[in-house]
């Protein structure tokens, strides 16, 4: 008798949250350029986020958490393969044109969706693929049954769009539509074990291209920005008072996904994860763009996307985990993690074991997310610019400091590579590379850096 109370009185404590491992539901969320910074959340009181910030006070929030790659085709293929994007063919973002015909994410690749669905979940994508065009490559043959979405660009009203292999246009906005769409998914699956991807639209440029009610959110905002010489700062506030705009259409969206699962009583057994592609720079060190940035002369973009980067406003991204009656709620991590974790971490979580003879290279955070502690570790992450411009980048973390290596160059890496003390340089202002105080970490990281490159067999070597 003593025995049965007490299992009842746990069941009390934990209200009726605890579950069977297997028996959660998984909503994983991206968002497409939505930078780290911008939600208040993450400290910008600026941004108009109130769900976003909600799902924080319920979950973890990872304060350093990186992308593999600065921009969305290789970040993607991370995040759903597991590897490191040069692993599963995956360099540039793919573009719709001949070069790309026939180019993507390995088939070899096992997704994480796949495994769900050989363990009985029913799986789906909404929203962004971006990891090619050919059938073999289509979603519905990679892990997913059921998909609605586009390959690289879409409008954001009125898109053409693949609805299970129909494709013709949808009327209505991108946030409005994946959120109808999502909603369908969640309702015909509610008895049923589900995994449902959301890759929004949004904050996609033009930011300004969204419902009104988005702008009219943000209109008295007068944004704080980047001072940079020759730089037009009222053009400055614009986009970013726009970026505002096109962000609290995401937040909308995913409010309305929350509220679905509440209305159905799914909330307390669905995990919830939002994890960014990668950053957005609005005229931080001078550039406009992703991994891929121009730089800024007045109101006008030079060379849109011809310059390669990896500073953390491009490869830092936002990552908040909900796991209802797990963690403690309002919890913050600021160990260093990757993208790449994801895919280990929802194994874990729903008690499944990794697929027999398929190396994952990140790491379970779920002892991390139940307040755990784990030994630091090296974070890494990758670029091969191919598109507008040729560049190798490499980069490591290792607790505060931060190393870019560019490969390929013939100049002396004093003049190209990047070493940065975060703790000390929060904005990577003070490049390090070449100061003599700084020689040994410069070779530990160079040390860690190419330990790592040989051991995914890396092409920049």
């Amino acid at each position: 008798m003593r025995i049965i109370l007490f299992m009842i009185s746990l069941v009390l404590v934990f209200g009726g949250y605890a579950h069977a491992a297997t028996d959660w539901n998984i909503i994983v969320i991206v968002p497409d350029d939505h930078s780290r910074r911008a939600m208040g959340a993450y400290g910008d009181p600026q941004a108009v986020t109130p769900n976003f910030d909600q799902l924080a006070n319920e979950g973890v929030r990872f304060t350093n958490a990186y992308a593999a790659a600065p921009v969305c085709s290789p970040s993607r293929a991370a995040l759903f393969s597991g590897k490191y994007p040069s692993q599963v063919g995956v360099h540039d973002f793919l573009m719709l044109n001949e070069k790309y015909e026939d180019r993507g994410m390995d088939t070899s690749a096992l997704l994480w969706p796949a495994v769900l669905r050989e363990n009985g979940y029913v799986t789906g994508l909404i929203g962004k693929w971006h990891l090619g065009t050919a059938e073999e490559r289509h979603p519905l043959n990679r892990g997913f049954d059921y998909f609605v979405g586009y390959e690289q660009d879409s409008k954001a009203f009125d898109p053409i769009l693949d609805v299970n292999g129909k494709v013709g246009e949808v009327k209505g906005h991108t946030s409005n539509i994946f959120v109808r769409y999502a909603r369908e998914f969640i309702k015909a699956n509610k008895d049923r074990k589900f995994s449902l991807n959301i890759s929004f639209r949004e904050p996609q440029r033009p930011w300004n291209a969204v419902p009104q009610e988005d702008l009219d959110a943000v209109k008295d905002i007068d944004p704080v920005v980047p001072e940079v010489d020759g730089v037009d700062t009222a053009w400055l506030k614009q986009m970013t008072r726009d970026n505002y705009a096109a962000i609290h259409a995401l937040d909308r969206a995913v409010g309305q996904v929350i509220d679905t699962l509440e209305d159905l009583n799914l909330l307390k057994k669905t995990i919830i994860i939002y994890v960014g592609d990668h950053g957005m720079l609005i005229g931080h060190h001078g550039y406009f763009g992703r991994g891929a940035v121009g730089a800024i002369a007045g109101s006008e973009v030079v060379g849109s996307e011809n310059i390669a980067n990896l500073y953390d406003e491009a490869i830092k991204i936002p990552m908040i985990v909900r796991w209802p009656g797990v963690v403690k709620n309002n919890s913050v991590v600021g160990m260093p993690v990757s993208n790449t974790d994801v895919y280990p971490t929802i194994l874990s979580m729903l008690g499944l074991n990794a697929p027999e003879n398929y190396e994952l290279v990140g790491h379970d955070l779920s002892p991390l997310l139940k307040g755990g502690t784990q030994s630091s570790r090296a974070i890494f992450a990758q670029y091969d610019m191919e598109n507008f411009g040729i560049a190798h980048l490499r980069m490591v973390r290792f607790e505060n400091w931060k190393m870019v290596k560019r490969f390929g160059l013939g100049a002396d890496a004093v003049l190209v590579d990047e070493l940065y003390d975060l703790d000390a340089d929060p904005g990577e202002e003070y490049n390090l590379i070449g100061d003599p105080q700084h020689q040994d970490k410069r070779s530990e990281l160079e040390m860690l850096l190419r330990e790592w490159m040989v051991s995914i067999n890396d092409p920049a070597l």
